[in-house]
């Protein structure tokens, strides 16, 4: 049945143009995927450590799988660590993710801003 998937793939588009740029998403031959990520933020982790935790959500119909890279800035906006996670987002599901800490051992302390750098969606 074509008009299903239609319906799937015009609903995923259209929340893809009001959602914006922040969206990463594509389509298979089994329906879409558009991963959205939000609520990025730094978190302290085990051993004084630093991490990122945010949301990603996908409103398609095909399970993601997610690569992201994060990079860790002092003051003067020089990189000091990165950071990576990698998971798979379920159709029409929420995934709460957590980055590996950040390298060097950084503290949140010690980090002034920081920024996502890679981001690989595809599907699963």
């Amino acid at each position: 049945m074509l008009y299903p998937r239609f319906l799937v793939l015009l609903a995923v588009l259209t929340l893809s143009v009001i959602a914006g740029c922040g969206n990463k998403g594509g389509t298979t031959s089994s329906g879409a995927f558009q991963v959205t990520l939000t609520d990025e933020r730094l978190q302290t982790a085990p051993g004084n450590l630093c991490a990122v935790r945010g949301n990603a959500t996908n409103v398609g119909n095909v399970r993601a799988r997610v690569a992201l890279t994060y990079e860790a800035l002092d003051a003067s906006g020089t990189v000091i660590g990165t950071t990576t996670a990698s998971f798979e987002v379920a159709p029409f599901s929420n995934f709460d993710l957590t980055t590996a800490p950040f390298s060097n051992n950084l503290a949140c302390s010690g980090i002034s801003n920081f920024r996502r750098s890679q981001t690989n969606v595809t599907a699963a």
